[in-house]
């Protein structure tokens, strides 16, 4: 399994929204249950700034190399483990002299 060991810049961002399946009844009875057995699912935007030319080459080589379909394990920030990832869309701009601006959008999957 490939692992993404590129160090992003400080302001990441995580979104969580579990799926959930809701019935409504009548008299505003509601009643809700987890859709799947991984209902929740990390989704994360990561920003790399002032980040030399080179290693946004070698970044940007990785993520076009598994072209939004192969899954890879990467360590998010506040965690000690590592969780497996697609990346479906990455950016990348000039940031000055030899350096350049990346983001990258990671979703966690599930698969075996």
């Amino acid at each position: 399994m490939a692992v993404f060991d590129w160090a992003e810049s400080n302001n990441l961002s995580l979104e969580e929204e579990p799926a959930v399946t809701a019935t409504r009844y009548g008299d505003g009875y509601e009643q809700r249950s987890a859709n799947g057995i991984h209902p929740i699912a990390q989704k994360w935007q990561l920003n790399f700034e002032q980040v030399d030319n080179a290693i946004a080459d070698d970044i940007l080589a990785f993520l076009r190399g598994r072209g939004g379909v192969e899954a890879f394990d990467w360590t998010p920030r506040w965690a000690t483990a590592a969780i497996r990832v697609k990346c479906p869309r990455w950016s990348r701009s000039p940031d000055g002299d030899g350096l350049s601006r990346m983001t990258a959008s990671f979703e966690q999957v599930f698969e075996p």
